[in-house]
């Protein structure tokens, strides 16, 4: 019982001094993808792309230098990959766009933290779930079928749980058909920031961080349009992202909030006790 008693009162205590900060996040990326099989940049060329991402944000931290930080984020990660000018005989224009929900956890590190102006560096690792995506494409065989030469097929990425060479895919209708797909990837982040209190309770947080991806997208043997049969898209590439976000934090301390009912409280049993 003792000892429970000393926890206790050391949890209180490093309460006290902690601080919860919740508030919303959006900000761009600069998206770099990198694929597994070298002799991919001899035949295609993938360019770097810029996107965005937008969700809630949550920071404790204490009176240290220590912070936890960590958030929900929805991110749309694209990448394009068009036949080099070297294949004349080729052609090949295709874009993609998937939707990722993403969370980082970031253990930080903060500096001038007696001042309203403060900087900090953190790490760790991010986890995001694939939702889904889409794209369009144009190459040799959907100009053949199109009624306006160069007009791009719409497409919908489509998981199935089955082996590919066990279903039909000309049965889907402008589907990328991917069997094995690597839905939940993980990263690893770095980053710097700086931080500005404006009130107690109320701090603007500007970052840039680079996040590591080590999860592919999909294994190739489990991918394939369901209307191109000459073209095999490679999905066996990793997306790095340089990120830059701007959040707008409310703070918010448990400790102070109850000993403002305990106060509360008192002051009403005072009052009661002085009616008598």
């Amino acid at each position: 019982m003792k000892r429970l008693l000393i926890l206790g009162f050391l949890l209180v205590s490093f309460s006290s001094q902690a601080q919860f900060w919740f508030g919303p996040k959006f900000g761009t990326q600069i998206i770099i993808p990198q694929y597994q099989s070298k002799s991919h940049s001899d035949t295609f060329k993938v360019s770097n792309k810029v996107n965005w991402h937008a969700g809630i944000a949550m920071d404790y931290s204490t009176e240290g230098h220590f912070e936890v930080h960590t958030e929900i984020v929805y991110a749309r990660i694209n990448n394009r990959t068009r036949a080099k000018s070297i294949f004349p005989d080729q052609s090949l224009d295709n874009k993609t766009v998937n939707h990722f929900l993403t969370a980082p956890l970031m253990a930080r590190v903060v500096f001038m933290k007696n001042s309203r102006f403060k900087v900090f560096a953190e790490a760790g690792p991010r986890l995001s779930w694939w939702l889904g995506g889409k794209g369009s494409i144009v190459s040799d065989e959907t100009e053949e079928n199109a009624t306006v030469l160069g007009q791009a097929v719409d497409y919908k990425v489509l998981f199935l749980n089955e082996e590919l060479d066990e279903i039909n895919p000309t049965e889907y209708e402008n589907k990328l058909i991917v069997t094995k797909p690597n839905r939940l990837q993980y990263a690893l982040d770095f980053g710097v920031g700086w931080l500005f209190d404006i009130t107690p309770s109320q701090r603007v947080i500007v970052d840039a961080k680079i996040s590591w991806a080590h999860s592919n997208m999909a294994f190739n043997d489990g991918v394939a349009f369901s209307n191109i049969e000459n073209y095999k898209e490679d999905m066996e590439y990793r997306s790095h992202m340089l990120m830059i976000s701007v959040s707008y934090m409310f703070g918010f301390n448990p400790a102070l909030n109850v000993k403002g009912k305990s106060s509360s409280n008192v002051g009403g049993k005072k009052a009661k006790k002085y009616k008598r």
